[in-house]
């Protein structure tokens, strides 16, 4: 069998697989109603490479268009466009999209039938603000991490967290008047979202703070609770030893932690900063988001040392395809089948569709190299797609 011919044998199998994407952000129902081609193209990562211009103005569509063409996001998202609305994705075409968009969610489960019928999404790890925890309305389908971001501002409890939410509006009896009463309770509201559904708890605080969460001093901590004036030193001090207690909460509720790591606010948020709270914690379960992008090399390190650590390859093929074939091939040699998932990490069913088809060429790109370089045959190539694209995030997140 040629190269090409194993490569498209592996890419139909995966394209008949049922899903569990592991790390997604689907908003409520009632905010995909009205909505039309600018508004998939503002909610979508293609808003981050080029301006969104005024869809009625073909000159201007034209040069969004020739700004955008090579960057992953905006190729991935227009062929989603064109399979799912059946023209092709030109300026000229745009307020015909446009029309076909509007009539197609004017059906309030469009939405919904995309990402279950399209995209063939068994399960969902879904995370929402501003309300951490909710399953949409959808709980067969939505199954909620519960990000815990808002409880890193609990220091202040009138300090919202970075997506404008309070942390108080978790805690029902009052809010707790010193910091070990605060961990007590944090650790009651992850037991609570536990029994609610949650299947996992996420922390996005790279786009916040440094992720290194080594220097734990708690007297130090305790003087940034309730203390609004509180030094940077003093809040970073709380933080850490937050984090180190959702750590052993994550392990009590048996519910793995994932930690967003590399792209956001860069400095320091390559993967090793975790070395040392991975090392303090062996019995959680650390899901690293993004492959550390761009620092590969501290995940394929962090990997194949540590059992209690995975790699979610989501965002990586749409970040940059090219790249994400050869992470694929590198993480599976120094990890094995059990410890690579795969989620959309989209607020659009569109780009959550762009998102899977971006994975799809990569993953059917990357066990088809291996195969052809002898690394194993292709039944156990299928055998690793399954693991990737389905059962691993069954067995992490106990679906």
């Amino acid at each position: 069998m040629s190269s090409l011919d194993t490569r498209e044998e592996i890419s139909r199998f995966i394209s008949q697989t049922r899903i569990t994407n592991t790390h997604c952000h689907h908003l409520d129902d009632a905010l995909y109603k009205d909505i039309g081609l600018r508004d998939v193209l503002e909610r979508s990562y293609a808003a981050w490479c080029a301006e969104i211009p005024d869809i009625f103005d073909i000159a201007a569509a034209d040069g969004f268009i020739k700004k955008a063409r090579c960057n992953t996001f905006f190729r991935w998202l227009a062929r989603s466009i064109e399979a799912l609305y059946s023209l092709p994705f030109t300026a000229e075409n745009f307020p015909a999209i446009d029309a076909r968009i509007r009539a197609a969610h004017a059906d309030e489960a469009h939405h919904l039938n995309i990402m279950t019928d399209i995209c063939r999404f068994e399960s969902i790890i879904n995370e929402r603000q501003p309300n951490p925890g909710s399953n949409l309305g959808h709980p067969r389908l939505f199954k909620p991490s519960f990000r815990c971001d808002s409880l890193f501002s609990g220091f202040d409890k009138d300090l919202p967290d970075n997506d404008g939410f309070f942390c108080a509006a978790l805690f029902h009896g009052g809010y707790p008047e010193t910091l070990r009463d605060f961990l007590t309770a944090a650790a009651g509201v992850i037991k609570e979202k536990k029994a609610d559904g949650c299947v996992a708890l996420k922390v996005a605080m790279a786009y916040i703070r440094p992720i290194n969460f080594d220097f734990t001093d708690f007297e130090k901590a305790e003087k940034a609770f309730g203390n609004s004036g509180a030094s940077a030193c003093e809040t970073a001090a709380f933080g850490n030893v937050l984090m180190h207690s959702i750590c052993g909460a994550a392990v009590e509720n048996g519910l793995p932690v994932q930690i967003h790591t590399g792209m956001a606010a860069l400095e320091g948020t390559r993967p090793l900063e975790l070395l040392n709270l991975i090392k303090s914690h062996p019995e959680t379960k650390f899901h690293l988001l993004h492959g550390g992008f761009p620092w590969f090399s501290d995940t394929y390190a962090l990997l194949a040392s540590f059992k209690n650590v995975w790699s979610d390859v989501c965002w990586v093929p749409y970040l940059s395809t090219s790249r994400a074939a050869d992470y694929i091939v590198t993480a599976l040699e120094v990890s094995g089948s059990d410890r690579l998932t795969w989620g959309c990490d989209a607020w659009m069913p569109e780009d959550s569709y762009g998102a899977l088809l971006a994975m799809e060429h990569t993953l059917s790109k990357a066990l088809s190299q291996m195969v052809s370089d002898g690394a194993f045959d292709i039944n156990y190539a299928k055998y690793l797609a399954g693991r990737i694209m389905r059962e691993n995030g069954k067995l992490l997140f106990g679906i």
